[in-house]
């Protein structure tokens, strides 16, 4: 993707800001609650959990995969959190983190290997560490026995939290390897044109083994967080975490078809789904309010893209068809 001038913007998150600015503007319209930094802090605390876990989703989307397993990836690595904390707070995050990591790996090895379809094995997968959430587990929730544990990831800077710089810092760090590594060109190029892409000599193991080993990675440490710092996990956790994991890439701007979008259009995403529930708690709105306006949403931000897109397909067309007459005509 490059930018080149307030045009070239628009066009790629034109959509997306209008989104952002009419959920803003709605929501601090109506809910004065939802102002100042309280409101600034409640939006960013999204990139510390969903943001972690639509980044890693969204490049397997962009490699034109979808990763199904993320939300039990990070049941997983939240009750794996729990049973580790007793050897501190860093190996507590960082083993479940390898762990998914190696299985997000596994999981882009065996697609890439065996031609699988990635939503078929990843629902397959995705059962499988249900299951072994039930067995680490020992079949219950699970509690931290050192609250104290939780308390350096409960402080607060202004604005930030460690959980929110985790996440921001992810979105940085993966938003430049798309962008500026051979691997990551090689993820746009397997989505955007798989066959075009192997004809030119690009593989297909680097490129989806890396994918699938960020979602998992980033899922497993989006749990891991969450469960240190709320003192619990249990094996059926975090059930509506996918879709809207998925819902926030598809309203930043990702393509499910693949091959288009990047880090900045899942963080757009995040904000407008952070900012709807963190401006819904404020006025105090049942979970279901919060459930319909996102769907709202989405179906509208999708319908906007597919409008946009069409309109820019057509104007281009109208453009290479001008530049063909006066060529012609000269």
């Amino acid at each position: 993707m490059r930018i080149g001038g307030n045009s070239s913007i628009a066009r790629e998150y034109g959509v997306q800001l209008v989104i952002l600015l009419a959920v803003l503007i709605g929501l601090t319209a109506t809910s004065p609650a939802f102002r100042g930094e309280g409101a600034v802090f409640s939006t960013l605390e999204g990139f510390g959990f969903l943001g972690v876990v639509a980044l890693g989703v969204g490049v397997t989307m962009i490699a034109g995969e979808l990763d199904l397993s993320a939300a039990s990836i990070a049941t997983l690595a939240a009750v794996t959190a729990i049973q580790a904390s007793d050897l501190g707070l860093l190996p507590a995050l960082l083993i479940p983190t390898a762990v998914g990591l190696g299985i997000g790996a596994i999981q882009g090895l065996v697609i890439s290997g065996r031609g699988i379809n990635s939503l078929v094995f990843t629902v397959g997968a995705s059962v499988l560490y249900q299951g072994l959430s039930y067995i680490v587990s020992g079949g219950g929730p699970v509690q931290l026995t050192d609250f104290d544990l939780s308390d350096a990831l409960l402080v607060r800077w202004g604005p930030f939290s460690p959980s929110s710089v985790t996440g921001i810092v992810l979105f940085i760090v993966i938003g430049v390897a798309l962008t500026r590594t051979v691997v990551g060109r090689e993820i746009f190029a397997i989505g955007g044109g798989r066959r075009e892409a192997l004809a030119a000599g690009v593989g297909l193991r680097r490129p989806m083994v890396t994918a699938f080993a960020l979602s998992g990675g980033c899922a497993a440490l989006a749990g891991a967080m969450a469960a240190i710092r709320g003192g619990s996990a249990a094996p059926n956790s975090f059930g509506s975490l996918l879709l809207t994991g998925v819902a926030a890439a598809l309203i930043g701007g990702i393509a499910l078809s693949g091959g288009r979008g990047s880090a900045v259009h899942v963080a757009i995403g995040v904000v407008v789904l952070s900012t709807i529930s963190a401006g819904f708690a404020a006025r105090g709105s049942e979970g279901y309010v919060t459930e319909l306006v996102t769907g709202l949403v989405l179906i509208g931000a999708v319908g906007l893209q597919a409008g946009t897109l069409a309109l820019l397909r057509r104007r281009d067309r109208t453009r290479a068809m001008g530049l063909q007459l006066a060529h012609a005509t000269h």
